[in-house]
């Protein structure tokens, strides 16, 4: 009865119950890539700059990924969905620059991402055995980073936009994105201390020479 009872309220307004299940989606969307893409930046941090990369941990990194590619997936499925609602039912909100804001920052998310599968994963793969940064010269190190921040700042802006919705109507889309950019240029510089810092430590500044050659440039992530 209870079940029939929560049926009938959904339908007594099947426009909300729409906007309502795209949140829900848009909410597990984000979840899931937040939260994996914050575990994979975990992982390097704690196991895989000093330490050796090993088998296990290179097949709990792959999965991760997927799960981000999942989270990217749903954020793209209800973005379109919530667009295709505003147009139909609610034109007004296409009005809302933050809107635009938040989806021009996933698709720049979804460019690093296709980045990040190309180049990364296939890197901290063939590191298995080995550090992560063993054999990278300090330009790699810097695109390796580069990748990583921007991948971080662009998860969490998303969610403090949706966390502020007086935002909404209020602020324009060139604002925000400014705003964006300083963060990513925040992230940006902290890495680069990251990288002096590591390459102090053990000295190196170009890629390692193995069996008399030396390690390829990194067109990873």
């Amino acid at each position: 009865m209870g079940l029939m009872y929560l049926i009938d309220t959904l339908r007594l307004d099947p426009v909300a119950s729409i906007k309502t299940g795209l949140r829900i989606i848009h909410f597990v969307g984000l979840a899931l890539g937040l939260g994996a893409a914050t575990v994979l930046d975990l992982m390097i941090l704690k196991f895989f700059l000093k330490g050796k990369v090993t088998t296990d941990q290179w097949n709990i990194f792959h999965f991760g990924s997927r799960i981000v590619n999942a989270g990217l997936i749903l954020l793209w499925i209800t973005g379109l969905g919530f667009l295709a609602y505003y147009s139909a039912f609610d034109p007004i909100r296409l009005g809302n620059e933050k809107v635009w804001a938040k989806m021009t920052i996933v698709l720049i998310l979804t460019i690093n991402g296709v980045f990040l599968h190309m180049a990364v994963l296939p890197r901290v793969k063939a590191q298995i055995g080995r550090s992560l940064l063993d054999g990278m010269s300090t330009g790699q190190r810097s695109l390796f980073f580069a990748s990583g921040a921007l991948s971080a700042t662009s998860w969490y802006v998303p969610l403090l936009l949706g966390a502020m919705p007086q935002l909404n109507f209020v602020v324009p889309m060139t604002t925000i994105l400014q705003a964006y950019a300083l963060l990513l240029a925040l992230a940006l510089l902290t890495t680069q201390f990251v990288i002096l810092a590591l390459r102090d430590a053990d000295g190196t500044d170009a890629p390692t020479i193995r069996q008399g050659r030396t390690d390829p440039v990194m067109g990873t992530a």
